[in-house]
């Protein structure tokens, strides 16, 4: 976080900021860890996890969340958070959760190399992906307030239109 901070990886995986929410009224901005995690806590006691996953929301901390309804986090086992196994709740009409060991970094390699019998993630745009780009929030609401697709990088047709 303090090398690249919160931001999105493609227009798929948000990774997400640790203070409160940075979420601006006029464009897409990124939530926070606090809030994404209350979201699925509050969503794992009213549906539960997986078969075979030892351990309660309670103890899941949110880091990302996916454009296909999923989130990414760890699983808080231990006093060492360098030790934490990566988690990731997808939701398919019913709440499905997934531990990978390695961390984060690894769970991204494995996912941009497609190291994994099959990607962890609900979408699977980024699985394989060999040239994996990541934009900053900042940048991203800066192309977002000037007419630029923050993913893209082409200019936004909508850009200044009203809706209501």
């Amino acid at each position: 976080m303090s090398t690249c901070g919160a931001g999105g990886i493609g227009d798929v995986l948000g990774v997400l900021t640790p203070e409160a929410g940075t979420q601006s009224p006029d464009g897409p901005g990124f939530a926070s860890m606090a809030g994404e995690t209350v979201v699925v806590r509050q969503t794992g006691e009213c549906e539960g996890g997986s078969d075979g996953v030892d351990a309660g929301p309670g103890r899941v901390l949110v880091w990302g969340a996916g454009s296909g309804a999923g989130y990414v986090g760890w699983l808080i086992v231990g006093d060492d958070p360098d030790k934490w196994p990566v988690i990731v709740w997808e939701r398919h009409g019913w709440l499905y959760w997934k531990i990978y060991g390695g961390g984060v970094t690894e769970l991204l390699r494995c996912l941009f190399t497609m190291g994994f019998d099959e990607c962890p993630l609900s979408g699977a745009s980024l699985w394989g992906e060999a040239t994996p780009h990541f934009l900053h929030w900042r940048e991203g609401q800066r192309r977002w307030d000037s007419g630029i697709d923050p993913c893209t990088g082409e200019p936004d047709p909508c850009f200044g239109m009203e809706f209501d």
